[in-house]
């Protein structure tokens, strides 16, 4: 197994001594170098970060990234503002926030109590020197920045810069790395020549580097290829016990040892396996032969079946689902006597907020006793598992519910434009061209032993594109505090009805006025002497302007044959004003503008399905103005077309985690055309 295969994707921390200069007590921030080229010891030998733009993955880092506090995710007290590479250095601005914590340690960075900044990184790819135990890493990705208390990389800092080599006094530096007048540099130490035993001595040194790298590769290897059988569960727990295998330095044996007592549960199960003991503790029974105590997850957890084990369901999981559905059901999403009752069986009916979340501090194993509710609600938004955010977080639990609403409100939202128009997919944002699916050539008599033509559809296409729309959504620590059910429910639910509307806004707009102008003819939509399918002089529906108007649809033709399309209206749209009328007429056995007593039959009665909508009462002509359908899965009127078919809103996490809350986008993706005039027919009503 290559170094590469042994160390890409893992998460470490690079240190470095700073010293206060340009601090802000205003705005708060205090500029900074973040990393530096200087060599950094590690396990396998010297670690050397590549400082170029190609190296460092910055994507997470372009609208900043957190501040935190001994690399603590529940502990932020700022954010890191203009991030960029400069002289071969990580730089960046640092922000402090207005929390007790914050101000707290921006005070002792001011002051020079706290002189140690340090950053998480992920590494993804890196490179052995040829003969050395020296590796360069040549593609990584910053996550965090932290204020902390142990100094590694001492070439960094906040305005400052240290020589790499030689034995000469600090040289302070601006953030424009100026050195500040005063300083001076001294001759490096003189350079000692060994003998020939040392010279050997160093080379059996590094001979034996070497061994133990090679050694502590296979041993890596090995733990891998026993966590990947088959029979071992896909599971945080077995994610973090392979963790804790390969980082804490655990014999093969001693790993094979545990994971057959876990997967045999031949032990209590603890809250979280990680804060069992502390790494220093570790560390030294590892160099002593000895393993870690290991807690084991609960035996009725698991059932063996023919000789494999099952994983039964995760504490976590049923915490998550019996929190998901009793805060749906406090917050009126859902409301049914079945939903009640599996709420009250996942036992969190009537629990508050900041009840839940010191619950689920708690099951992850997360001291609560001194913590104030604040801080529950800041350690259970922030916290992440070992193998990363899962859905049973707590941050999850609640946008699950706050996704939840915002689907009900989608789905209860008194639109109309879904009745008569026709649903698409689109795979991106591009501008797409669509064929007219009734122009296509009719089927021709086959002659014995003749060939059989091609049809094809007229060359005639509407253009389409994807538009995004969307809102931000923020989930605060105040939300958790105040049980503010109305932020968890209420809002995202109005949100959603606002997402389903913003499509009928936009599809009601194509039926104003005369429409918009059509690709295939440069004609307007709605065009009396050419399309005849705009009457300028009418009045609200009747039997007889039904008449003209059903005739007039029926005789469009065929745009490759010229032949009647025959088309059969299915909707009678018409603005509220004029929704009585049309209901009226659709119901009557007899006309209803005939004379009492010779009352002819009525032609029209159920025949059309009545669609009314407040938007057309607003629009040119509104309140007198109606309309004629045609079926949009057979003739071509309006479409409106979705993010690969998803006709729903979303909701995605914004990455924007201050130490206040997380930032939501809730958003919808779609495209309105209208394709063809010649299964629309529109009425202006206005008799002028």
């Amino acid at each position: 197994m290559t170094a590469t295969q042994d160390l890409a994707g893992q998460r470490f921390e690079r240190l470095a001594v700073l010293e206060l200069r340009e601090a802000n007590a205003d705005a708060r921030t205090v500029p900074a170098a973040l990393s530096s080229e200087a060599p950094v010891k590690r396990p396998w030998g010297e670690e050397i970060l590549v400082h170029t733009a190609d190296a460092i993955d910055l994507t997470r880092a372009a609208d900043s990234l957190p501040l935190l506090w001994n690399h603590d995710a529940g502990t932020p007290i700022g954010r890191i503002e203009n991030i960029r590479i400069k002289d071969g250095r990580l730089r960046g601005m640092l922000r402090f926030s207005k929390n007790p914590k914050a101000e707290e340690v921006f005070q002792d960075v001011r002051e020079g109590f706290l002189r140690d900044i340090s950053i998480g990184y992920q590494i993804n790819k890196w490179e052995e020197e040829t003969n050395s135990d020296t590796v360069r890493v040549t593609e990584w990705e910053l996550l965090e920045g932290s204020v902390v208390t142990v100094p590694a990389d001492r070439t960094v800092g906040i305005n400052r810069s240290l020589p790499t080599t030689g034995h000469r006094p600090e040289v302070i530096m601006s953030d424009d790395t100026t050195p500040v007048a005063g300083t001076q540099e001294v001759s490096s130490a003189p350079v000692v020549d060994i003998g020939a035993t040392k010279r050997a001595h160093v080379l059996a040194k590094k001979a034996g580097a070497a061994e133990a790298i090679a050694g502590e590769r296979q041993r890596i290897a090995d733990i891998h290829e026993l966590f990947d059988l088959g029979i071992v569960p896909r599971t945080d727990f077995y994610a973090g016990l392979r963790a804790r295998a390969v980082d804490e330095g655990w014999p093969l044996d001693g790993a094979r040892n545990i994971l057959m007592q876990a997967m045999s549960g031949e032990a209590e199960p603890a809250a979280d396996w990680n804060t069992v003991t502390d790494t220093a503790a570790v560390r030294v029974a590892t160099h002593q032969g000895q393993l870690p105590p290991v807690v084991l997850p609960d035996r009725g957890q698991r059932q063996r079946l023919g000789g494999a084990i099952q994983q039964g369901t995760d504490e976590r999981d049923k915490f998550a689902d019996g929190v998901t559905h009793g805060l749906l059901v406090r917050a009126g999403v859902l409301e049914g006597r079945e939903d009640i009752a599996k709420a009250r069986e996942g036992g969190v009916v009537g629990k508050s907020l900041r009840t839940l979340s010191g619950d689920f501090c708690r099951m992850v194993g997360i001291a609560t006793a001194s913590l104030s509710d604040e801080d529950l609600a800041g350690r259970a938004l922030s916290y992440r598992t070992a193998s990363g955010q899962t859905t049973s977080d707590f941050t999850n639990i609640l946008a699950n519910v706050a996704n939840k609403a915002l689907l009900r409100g989608w789905d209860e939202a008194p639109e109309t434009w879904n009745v008569w128009t026709r649903r698409g997919t689109l795979p991106d944002f591009k501008r797409a061209e669509i064929s007219g699916i009734s122009g296509f050539t009719g089927l021709d008599e086959v002659p014995e032993d003749g060939d059989i033509s091609y049809g094809k559809f007229t060359d005639r296409k509407e253009t389409i594109q994807l538009v995004s729309y969307g809102k931000k959504y923020r989930m605060s620590r105040k939300l958790i505090i105040n049980d503010d059910l109305n932020a968890l429910g209420t809002v995202p639910r109005a949100m959603g009805r606002a997402a389903n509307r913003k499509v009928g806004d936009i599809v009601y707009a194509v039926l104003d006025g005369t429409g918009p102008t059509l690709n295939q003819d440069s004609l307007a939509l709605f065009h009396t002497a050419t399309h005849k399918n705009y009457v300028v002089a009418a009045t609200a529906p009747t039997v007889a302007t039904l008449n003209t108007a059903e005739t007039a649809m029926a005789l469009q033709t065929d745009p490759n044959t010229g032949e009647a399309l025959n088309i059969k209206p299915r909707y009678l749209l018409a603005p509220v004003t004029l929704g009585n009328t049309a209901r009226v007429l659709m119901a009557a056995t007899y006309d209803p503008a005939g004379t009492a007593g010779t009352l002819p039959p009525n032609p029209f009665s159920g025949r059309y399905e009545v669609v009314t909508d407040a938007r057309l009462d607003g629009q040119t002509y509104g309140t007198l103005a109606w309309y004629l359908l045609a079926d949009p899965n057979i003739f071509d009127t309006v479409e409106v077309s979705f993010l690969n078919g998803m006709a729903e809103p979303y909701m995605r996490e914004n990455q924007e985690w201050d130490g206040q809350g997380i930032s939501y986008m809730i958003g919808v993706d779609f495209g309105v055309a209208a394709l063809d005039w010649r299964g629309m027919h529109k009425y202006k009503g206005n008799g002028s």
